[in-house]
């Protein structure tokens, strides 16, 4: 069987974790394209992992009959627009969260990749954690009995760099938000997934030292409730000293688990009944090293991007496609209302974008990474 022709649009941040995932899958996924608005950009990702076609100008990837899919790894503001244009061309597209900035793109692109009969996907690929796996079985099989509570937090530190060297991260317009929609996303997007969905109790946002000139909140602490009543605390900030730290911790009435998502991802703790406590000695004896890329990014996108080409070639449903990434994002933007209606941040900026703006709206018709 020919092996999978993939592109990779945008080459910034996490481009070499999508390039390391299908370099890992000789013989079924081949690299053929790096594309980026900044042509240096891709000629360096190009030339650092081999790849053999460079442009700046995605409507190259597109119209080459030899591509069957594309990675997405641009600002927030260009994934539906890219995304569209990519399954409209016969592409499967594997798009960098979020799905789109509303939910009316987002449920545009799932219905759009219904219609082409191509595979979504959105990059969640810490559902694809050894760590995070085992929990949802030892949830489902009742080692932790009925959920009661949860903690989430994620602190990590950006400084003013990061934002005021992009011309689209810490704006509305262009990130859609900041500390939720970027950073805190997957913390979220993990939680919603083993809990079996979340609804949004309270939320506010904090914009207390913001970094870069970001208009965009740097805090934003939630309370949310599962659907047999549990109430999961969450928070999330940017403005912490820490380069990264993630907390999970679900507590049931039969057991309890901490654990993080940062790399390689660890359990912490599980206490419980004998059953628990065995299968929690099994989890992450053996880590994979890590992949080429940013660490705290993890280890799973080798393996998300396995079960992309595996959808691919077999119709099944992946574990992170398209209409689990509507979900999330529905679930973030009622955040993004609810603390919006708790009150604006100081200088009357609000927590969720309206529209966006001209000046980005133009910006969208280059690449960015």
């Amino acid at each position: 069987m020919k092996p999978l022709v993939h592109a990779v649009v945008g080459c910034g941040r996490v481009a070499p974790n999508h390039v390391d995932g299908f370099s890992a899958l000789p013989g079924v996924a081949e690299l053929r394209w790096a594309c980026d608005r900044d042509l240096s950009r891709a000629r360096a990702l190009a030339r650092e992992y081999g790849l053999p076609q460079v442009t700046s100008d995605v409507r190259d990837v597109l119209a080459d009959p030899l591509v069957d899919s594309v990675s997405i790894t641009v600002d927030h503001a260009q994934h539906h627009e890219l995304a569209a244009a990519a399954l409209e061309a016969g592409k499967h597209v594997l798009v960098e969260k979020p799905l789109a900035m509303t939910v009316e793109e987002g449920a545009a692109l799932t219905a759009l990749a219904e219609r082409t009969g191509r595979v979504l996907s959105v990059v969640s690929q810490h559902r694809y954690d050894p760590v995070v796996r085992a929990v949802r079985d030892w949830m489902a099989d009742g080692l932790l009995g009925q959920l009661v509570s949860g903690t989430v937090s994620l602190q990590c530190g950006r400084d003013d760099t990061y934002y005021a060297d992009s011309y689209w991260r810490g704006t509305f317009a262009g990130e859609g938000g900041s500390a939720l929609v970027n950073q805190g996303y997957h913390a979220l997007d993990v939680t919603r997934w083993l809990t079996g969905g979340l609804a949004v109790v309270g939320a506010a946002v904090g914009h207390t030292a913001p970094r870069g000139g970001m208009e965009t909140e740097d805090t934003l602490a939630a309370v949310l409730r599962g659907p047999q009543g549990a109430l999961v605390t969450y928070q999330v900030t940017v403005a912490s000293s820490i380069t990264w730290r993630t907390r999970i911790e679900l507590v049931g009435t039969e057991g309890s688990v901490l654990f993080d998502l940062d790399h390689p991802g660890t359990l912490h703790l599980a206490e419980g009944g004998d059953a628990l406590r065995a299968a929690a000695r099994e989890v992450g004896a053996q880590v994979a090293p890590p992949p080429a890329g940013i660490g705290y990014y993890g280890i799973s996108h080798r393996r998300q991007i396995a079960d992309f080409a595996a959808a691919i070639r077999d119709g099944h449903t992946m574990t992170a496609d398209g209409a689990a990434g509507l979900d999330t994002l529905r679930l973030l933007r009622e955040m993004y209302r609810t603390a919006r209606s708790e009150g604006t941040v100081p200088g009357g900026s609000t927590a969720v974008p309206v529209s966006r703006s001209a000046a980005t709206a133009a910006a969208a018709t280059a690449l960015g990474g």
